[in-house]
């Protein structure tokens, strides 16, 4: 194989980024990924809006739109297939990509039960195809040099709430569509927890509950107790109205004050602004460790696309799909991340430690 041949479906903003960054087209895709990322051809392009799939064909050079997944799905000469649609839709299609024998690209959350993660993790075994999770602060310049310096923190401090309160009718506070804030947009914030952490979780207790919504059934506020099965603690916070810019100093690029902290006998890393930008403190001696630096704006520095790695996602997975290497973010780690969440909920609902499986 010497080209990816791509299905796209759900041609909306994610999309773009991701179909932005085929055939090399992205200048800020890191130069050890770019000789994959001018393998990767956009071939179909399906979306429920003909006009928007039509509209990404002639952006992206495709060969055909559709309004029928099926179409993507049962095509012989797409290899690999991009998801980018609404939360509800990503477990079965990714499913079905999986079933006819596709390489999957899906965006976050992968699912939105447990039932759904365990139908996706005996897929991706039994296919034997590339499943990965387009968890976008894995690849972030400031969460990368926390995880190089921080390898084993002790406490993982996450924070994912949000200044505005999300709108009751918007399809992403929909509990069936959605999910709500914290599964929708905190699962970054909890799969850049458990990336840091480096290890799997063994019990959390929540707090929380419905505090700026209407409809019961989406938990918009959660503060979370975590222990981790290699003996470190942590705690997540997650949900919208409140909190803001007041958790950062200067101009969020992302507008989104999210950050999670690791800390490991007097050394300290955060990971800011979907893990942009970093910040380091330390109270060792220079001799056991010396930060890399005290503040690092990478998103000045560089721009926005630069530090947030977002570009370099897609190339990752053909580089996966070409090299047979490992991904970054697979099946696993979407599971973990969704389990965790739904965890979360069910502690505040109950008042009572969840553990996970082992």
């Amino acid at each position: 194989m010497s080209m990816i041949r791509l299905g796209v479906i759900g041609c909306g903003g994610m999309s773009k980024v991701h179909c932005g960054t085929a055939l090399g087209r992205s200048a800020t895709t890191s130069p050890e990924l770019r000789p994959y990322a001018e393998k990767v051809q956009i071939r179909g392009l399906a979306d429920v809006d003909p006009a928007r799939a039509e509209a990404h064909r002639l952006a992206y050079e495709g060969e055909y739109a559709t309004t029928d997944p099926e179409r993507i799905f049962n095509d012989p000469d797409i290899d690999a297939v991009l998801i980018t649609t609404w939360h509800d839709t990503h477990a079965p299609l990714s499913l079905r990509a999986m079933e006819c024998g596709k390489h999957v690209l899906i965006e976050k959350p992968m699912a939105m039960t447990e039932p759904e993660c365990d139908a996706i993790l005996e897929a991706e075994a039994r296919s034997g195809v590339k499943y990965m999770v387009a968890f976008r602060c894995r690849f972030a310049r400031g969460a990368r040099d926390v995880k190089r310096e921080i390898p084993r923190p002790d406490n993982i401090i996450a924070h994912a709430r949000t200044a505005g309160i999300w709108r009751e009718g918007i399809w992403a506070q929909d509990p069936l569509k959605g999910g709500g804030q914290i599964l929708s947009q905190g699962c970054h914030v909890v799969d850049m927890m458990f990336y840091l952490a480096g290890a799997e979780p063994e019990s959390v207790y929540a707090t929380g509950g419905v505090f700026h919504h209407q409809r019961p059934e989406v938990i918009d506020t959660i503060n979370a107790a975590v222990r981790y099965r290699n003996g470190s603690v942590g705690s997540f916070l997650g949900g919208d109205g409140g909190t803001g810019g007041l958790m950062a100093d200067y101009a969020l690029p992302c507008k989104c004050p999210f950050w999670v902290m690791a800390v490991a006998g007097g050394r300290s890393g955060l990971a800011i602004d979907h893990g942009h930008n970093a910040r380091f403190e330390s109270i060792v001696p220079e001799t056991e460790w010396k930060p890399p630096y005290a503040k690092c704006d990478y998103s000045e520095e560089l721009g926005q696309e630069a530090a947030s790695g977002l570009s370099d996602i897609l190339p990752t997975l053909a580089r996966s799909i070409l090299d047979d290497t490992p991904l970054p973010a697979t099946a696993a780690d979407g599971a973990r991340t969704t389990r965790f969440i739904l965890k979360c909920f069910e502690s505040a609902r109950t008042g009572k430690v969840i553990r996970f499986g082992q």
